[in-house]
This record gives structure tokens, C-alpha cells and sequence, in this order.
């Protein structure tokens, strides 16, 4: 594999690293050896899982770069063209049949939208345990005034979601993203415990 085809990605990828990690900084929730190790850290995880698991690495990156231009959304239909390059809209209603996506999505609509419609949210959590029931992007959004995703019909449309929402899309989609996030987070608790 060439990296050369990676460069932009890479380089955007650590810059938001830099970024961040000069934000904790700044605000003293880490030291300066801890935020040498994160940046380090990201550093050799971005190559290491690069030539190890191309990808996991190629999801991470694409966070950088499948954001709608317009409100800084992620384009679930590009991520979910890496499993069915056909019919990406058949995975995200697949996603959407679950449960506990639904109540996930109620939930970031809780703290971030006040207008949204929950009664028409429960009745059509309900409806998706019916086996003939199909939702999509458009139901859930046009039914419940949801704001978390968007969808967008034409040339560069598709289904665009705010980035708690579009990485748990990737960690349902991919369980080895589910794998690595679980690592993720117990290396930080590690670290946090010092």
C-alpha cells in the first residue's frame, strides 16, 4: 500500500490531534507529558493501523473528510458505501430498524433539539419491531423534527449525521471500530488513572 494517497488525510488528522490536544492543554485537563504522548501516540497509531488494519485507519480518517460543506455533518452514505457500494441507503435502514439507534438518536435530540417530537418518536420506535416496517432518514426526520440527521436528494445528497451519531453508524457497522474505540477508551482511563 502507498501512503502518498494518504498524505492530506494523515496531515488533517493529526492537525485536528494538535489542535485538540493544545485545547486540554490550554485548560489544564492534561499536563504537557500526557499531551506529548497523545500527540505521539496518534502519530504511530495512524501509521501502525494504516499498514496493520487499513480499514479501521481509512474510517478515522474519512471523519476528516466526508463532512457535508454546509453544516460540518458526516456523510453516513460514504461510510456505508464501504460495506455496499450498491445500496448504502439499504444499510442505513438497516441501522435505523434498531432499537436502540432510535432511542440513541431521541437521545441526542434530547440535548439538542428542543422541537423534537417524541410521541411521534415512540410510535415509530414501535412500528420498527414490525417485520414490513421500513424507516428512513426522511421518515424519522419529516415525522419527529429530528436535527441530528439530515438528508439531502440530488447530486451530493445522501444522509448526513452530527458526529456522535455518525460514530456510533460506524461502530454498528464495523465491529472492529467498536473494538478499537472500546481499547480507546480503556487506554485513556488507564492513562487518566496514571
Amino acid at each position: 500500500m502507498s501512503l502518498e494517497m494518504y498524505e492530506a488525510a494523515i496531515a488533517e488528522y493529526l492537525d485536528r490531534v494538535e489542535r485538540t490536544t493544545r485545547e486540554l492543554q490550554e485548560r489544564a485537563y492534561v499536563s504537557d507529558e500526557d499531551a506529548e504522548f497523545f500527540r505521539q501516540s496518534a502519530k504511530d497509531n495512524i501509521y501502525k493501523n494504516l499498514e496493520t488494519n487499513e480499514r479501521y485507519a481509512l474510517l478515522s480518517l474519512d471523519l476528516e473528510h466526508l463532512k457535508h460543506k454546509d453544516d460540518l455533518k458526516y456523510s453516513l452514505t460514504e461510510i456505508a458505501k464501504r460495506q455496499d457500494e450498491a445500496n448504502p441507503s439499504y444499510i442505513i435502514q438497516s441501522w435505523l430498524r434498531d432499537v436502540k439507534t432510535l432511542k440513541l438518536l431521541c437521545l441526542w435530540e434530547k440535548e439538542h433539539n428542543p422541537d423534537f417530537n417524541y410521541e411521534e418518536a415512540e410510535r415509530l420506535i414501535n412500528k420498527s419491531k414490525e417485520p414490513s416496517f421500513t424507516l428512513t432518514s426522511k421518515i424519522w426526520i419529516e415525522n419527529t423534527n429530528a436535527k441530528g440527521l439530515t438528508s439531502k436528494q440530488g447530486k451530493g445528497g445522501g444522509t448526513f449525521a452530527h458526529h456522535e451519531i455518525a460514530i456510533d453508524f460506524i461502530t454498528w457497522l464495523f465491529p472492529e471500530k467498536r473494538y478499537e474505540l472500546s481499547k480507546m477508551i480503556i487506554a485513556r482511563c488507564l492513562l487518566l488513572q496514571g
